[in-house]
């Protein structure tokens, strides 16, 4: 804002408002719009379209201000404050733009933080007040109507519109950066701050931006009056209107380029569209020509004056009637020869059938006799293998009965032997399980404690590797509750260090402290001398340099 007039920043946010769309001015807020149903009744509802306007949070937290918390939908596509788009739409640069945007809102945040009552005003829009660390936004009727259409706006809303006063609100003084502001009804300025109440002591320009020639040191200043200034806007105009005819001429030359080779195209396509047609009429002449000339040929047929009489009907009835009965008795034959072939093949199959039959008959009846034969045989075998009969019953009988010759001592004495064999092998055999069910048991016991020795170390690593996460962790957290603390009492610091110093704090303020040349930045009182420091000096006569 530096040499910037008050028409100029007028001007610039006076473009800022003219955005349609839902745009978001960074430090400040968005202005965006809600859409709402109102019911009529009758199942009949009316859109409207009510402006909304979204305070930033950091801006609020940081002053510590109170306002009313808007959900927006998230369909309503925000976009970001192009600088370029304004400068483009403008007479100025972006840096220009960008810079006057920056720092009105930083004046406006300085007038917030000296707890002053601040009322922004956007041209066409509304006004933003901040009184009492409230934030309320309030818009014009006019502007309401427009983004509704309907007029249903205002009625519905009725404690959202805003009446204005004709008369004059304060002015701020000449010196300060931000324009003034005046009512709706009295003219249309852009965006300005009003402090509303108590007084304020306005802040010092910097004194290298004046307009008498102060900003210049001695020196530079008599440089100033003793050039020559050379203008190149003539020059540079003469450049711009020599680069737009050639480019003019080029466009004319590329315009003539396609013309031509249009009508070449069109010639071509004129010159085979002639061709086609001079070969359809071609074609149709000769198709015409071939079908009016006379042929050469003679007739194979001829239509003789006096035809011969037909033969009477009754002949060719007759060799039609013998034809039928012809076909009639080879189908009667021919159907009882087919009766006789399938009557022949039943009294076969039935033959077949039958010697089939007496042959399973006599293979049944052959396997009977077999059977016969060897039950025979087993029974013979019996009878002669038939034990000896049971002795007579004598009573009072001291001699044995049974088992006389069945006993002897040597089956005594192997079947002793033999049992005795036996005993050892069920004693080797019973140890040998023992042993093995020892052995398993072993094994199973060392495998159970090779696992409880495992999952004791697995459960000791991973408690160690939890208590070493909690460990780190709570040292992250002492570090970042040190860090907290630190920026914390960093912050008050700066918070009493920004209340202390008062009018002192912004850059524009210090620069009365430090008077620098606009053009060479050197101190006011410079009258030629260098401020660059010599490393070397050449003493005359001497073949040293110190």
């Amino acid at each position: 804002m530096d040499g910037m007039s008050i028409a100029t920043i007028t001007m610039i946010w006076h473009r800022m408002t003219n955005y349609e769309l839902a745009v978001q001015i960074p430090g400040l807020g968005t202005f965006s719009f809600l859409r709402q149903k109102l019911d009529v009744g009758n199942n009949k509802f009316i859109l409207i379209q009510r402006p909304v306007f979204l305070l930033s949070e950091k801006l609020a937290q940081i002053h510590g201000l109170k306002l009313a918390k808007i959900h927006t939908p998230g369909d309503i596509p925000i976009i970001q404050l192009n600088f370029i788009m304004l400068s483009l739409e403008g007479p100025f640069n972006r840096e220009i733009v960008e810079g006057c945007v920056k720092e009105t809102l930083l004046f406006f945040s300085r007038s917030i933080a000296t707890k002053q009552n601040v009322e922004f005003t956007f041209k066409g829009i509304g006004v933003l007040v901040i009184r009492d660390n409230k934030v309320k936004m309030k818009f014009y009727k006019d502007f309401l109507q427009a983004m509704d259409g309907s007029g249903n706006l205002v009625k519905a809303l009725s404690n959202v519109s805003l009446s204005f006063s004709q008369e004059n609100l304060n002015y701020f003084d000449a010196t300060s950066p931000v324009p003034p502001c005046f009512s709706k009804t009295e003219t249309d300025c852009g965006p300005n701050l009003i402090h509303a109440a108590g007084p304020r002591t306005p802040s010092p320009l910097c004194q290298d931006h004046g307009r008498a020639g102060q900003e210049m040191c001695y020196l530079c200043m008599q440089r100033a009056q003793r050039n020559i200034p050379v203008y190149f806007s003539e020059e540079r105009r003469r450049k711009e209107l020599d680069d737009d005819r050639i480019l003019a001429q080029y466009q004319t030359m590329k315009d003539q380029e396609a013309l031509h080779r249009q009508q070449m195209k069109f010639l071509a396509n004129r010159e085979q569209n002639q061709k086609t047609a001079a070969f359809n009429l071609g074609v149709a002449e000769a198709i015409r020509n071939h079908k009016n000339e006379k042929s050469t040929e003679f007739y194979k047929s001829f239509v003789f004056v006096k035809r011969p009489p037909s033969p009477p009907p009754y002949i060719k009835q007759e060799e039609y009637s013998q034809e039928l009965l012809k076909q009639m008795e080879e189908k009667k034959e021919k159907e009882a020869k087919l009766k006789q072939d399938k009557e022949l093949m039943d009294r076969l199959e039935q033959v077949q059938l039958a010697e089939e039959l007496a042959a399973q008959r006599a293979k049944y009846l052959k396997g009977k006799i077999e059977e016969m034969q060897c039950y025979k045989r087993a029974l013979d075998t019996q009878i002669k293998l038939k034990p000896i009969q049971l002795p007579v019953c004598e009573p009072d009988s001291a001699d044995l009965i049974f088992g006389k010759s069945d006993m002897t001592n040597e089956k005594l004495a192997e079947k002793k032997q033999r049992a005795q064999e036996f005993y050892k092998h069920q004693l080797h055999a019973t140890a040998e399980r023992k042993r093995t069910a020892i052995l398993n048991q072993l094994v199973e016991q060392r495998r159970e404690a090779d696992m409880l020795q495992r999952a004791k170390r697995e459960w000791i690593a991973d408690r160690g590797a939890q208590f070493e996460k909690i460990f780190q962790m709570n040292l992250a957290m002492q570090d970042d509750w040190q860090k907290s603390a630190g920026m914390k009492r960093l912050r008050e610091v700066e918070e009493k260090l920004f209340e202390r110093a008062g009018d002192k704090l912004l850059l524009l303020d210090q620069c009365e402290r430090y008077r620098r040349c606009f053009q060479c930045k050197r101190r006011t009182t410079n009258c030629g001398e260098s401020h660059v420091w010599s490393e070397s000096r050449y003493v005359p006569g001497s073949r040293l340099m110190v």
